[in-house]
């Protein structure tokens, strides 16, 4: 048996789209790259990753979309090497 649809958020870059996945039956959140899985994770891991940029939110353990981009736009900045405020990461 299939559990609900996924929650899911694109972001065009680049070299192509970027998305995160939330399944809110197993807490499960995926960013990819197109088909290809670039991060995983799950509860409480997923919870805590979503709470670290969406801390404003009323989310509890269901993200909304805008938090999601909220991911997505993070994960995107560390994939590049730079933080929000526009500095590059140290190597």
């Amino acid at each position: 048996m299939a559990g609900p649809n996924p929650l899911v958020t694109v972001v065009r870059v680049q070299d192509g789209t970027l998305s995160v996945e939330f399944r809110p039956d197993t807490g499960r959140l995926r960013m990819l790259d197109g088909a290809i899985v670039l991060e995983e994770l799950f509860p409480p891991h997923s919870w805590f990753a979503v709470a670290s940029v969406a801390g404003n939110s009323r989310w509890g353990t269901r993200p909304s979309e805008a938090d999601l981009r909220l991911l997505l736009e993070d994960f995107i900045q560390r994939r590049s090497g730079t933080s929000d405020r526009g500095h590059t990461a140290p190597s």
